[in-house]
């Protein structure tokens, strides 16, 4: 049977979790907070416009609770961006029919990168890669790469070889984000599908009829 100090020892160890919990509630909290704000003043200011007195401001904390997870305003924004990423990145469709499969996901890129929060997060991850190496580099890893590898693994599993699927990739990719970038408003769904199916049929000469 329990003994009083048995039962005495259990509540200190209760109250001893409780409150270490609360902590790790707040902080969460916050960073909730960071981040929620960053997303909102981006898409309202854009990346030159942002500034960490901004973000703390908007999200009730102070400089140094932001400064204590992000060393910089470009790493902070770097990780925003890349949340949002998420929701964009997709793999390849693996069926027989190459040509369809890398159209199908030219067009959900398509579809993504032209809203008014894919644009505008296109646009800050151009302006954010420029500014600052460390952030350029984890962007490239977490959003660039991985629409270029999709592409490429794409290709190569239906036996291109890889110096022409590694150019290929570069140049389906570079085909949907640079008209967007150059400007979204005369960019259309339709140019990037004929983009892609120009570059596979010159990589599979004969092998699928045009649409």
């Amino acid at each position: 049977m329990p003994t009083d100090l048995t039962r005495e020892n259990a509540r200190a160890s209760s109250r001893v979790s409780s409150r270490a919990s609360a902590p790790r509630r707040r902080s969460e909290k916050s960073r909730t907070a960071i981040v929620t704000a960053t997303r909102e003043l981006l898409l309202e200011r854009g990346f030159d416009g942002l500034t960490i007195e901004a973000v703390a401001a908007r999200a009730g904390v102070g400089k140094q609770t932001i400064y204590r997870w992000w060393p910089s305003r470009p790493a902070l924004v770097a990780d925003v961006m890349l949340e949002d990423a998420d929701k964009i990145l997709a793999s390849v469709d693996h069926t027989a029919d190459l040509s369809a499969d890398l159209v199908g996901w030219v067009r959900k890129l398509v579809a993504s990168l032209t809203t008014a929060r894919g644009l505008a997060m296109l646009r800050i991850l151009t302006v954010a890669c420029m500014e600052h190496e460390d952030t350029a580099v984890k962007l490239r890893a977490g959003f660039s790469a991985p629409l270029h590898d999709s592409v490429r693994a794409r290709l190569i599993a239906d036996g291109i070889n890889e110096a022409a699927a590694e150019s290929a990739a570069d140049a389906i990719v570079g085909g949907v984000v640079y008209p967007i970038l150059s400007g979204v408003q005369h960019y259309s769904r339709r140019r990037a599908e004929v983009t892609t199916r120009i570059i596979v049929d010159a990589l599979t000469p004969g092998r699928w009829p045009r649409a």
